[in-house]
């Protein structure tokens, strides 16, 4: 038996080790619903202003919404978080794998401060659309994932929390 510098056994670490890590394999995500969601936030100041989060507040807010959307059912989120083109604000896209539509329909509308979803059409392409107090949503069905993930990760790369 080996001891290690903290004196701790090495085959008991490596099993430590291997507990941290759990891996959710994609046979986890059969069955979900998948959608595509751009996010669209802003922050209401003092003085009733409207104010574009940073890159880094909107970081915080998704990852909080996607902690309160996993203790309402089983989500899985991939997000990236991109600049707009012409001006210096921020907007985002996820991918949501979910079981049930409404409560993640009603988690997003409540996110931005919305209650009324409205169906859009713009060509071919059909969107859910919510308007709130902090900001705009809109949610698509996702034929392609392969594809959308490759729209999504045009800029930089996406996160995925499980």
């Amino acid at each position: 038996m080996r001891i290690s510098r903290n004196g701790k056994n090495e085959h008991k670490m490596k099993n430590e080790m291997k507990d941290l890590h759990n891996t959710y394999p994609i046979s986890k995500r059969e069955g979900l619903k998948t959608i595509g969601v751009m996010v669209r936030k802003w922050n209401i100041t003092d003085n009733g202003d409207k104010q574009n989060p940073s890159k880094r507040n909107l970081d915080k807010q998704i990852r909080t919404l996607h902690k309160k959307m996993k203790k309402e059912s089983m989500v899985y989120t991939e997000y990236s978080i991109e600049r707009d083109k012409y001006d210096n604000k921020y907007h985002s896209h996820l991918i949501i794998h979910h079981k049930d539509t409404d409560k993640v329909n009603q988690m997003l509308s409540h996110f931005v401060g919305g209650n009324e979803w409205k169906k859009r059409e713009i060509g071919l392409d059909t969107f859910n659309e919510v308007n709130g107090k902090y900001g705009m949503i809109h949610t698509e069905n996702i034929m392609n994932e392969n594809q959308f993930r490759r729209y999504i990760n045009k800029t930089n790369q996406s996160k995925t929390l499980i």
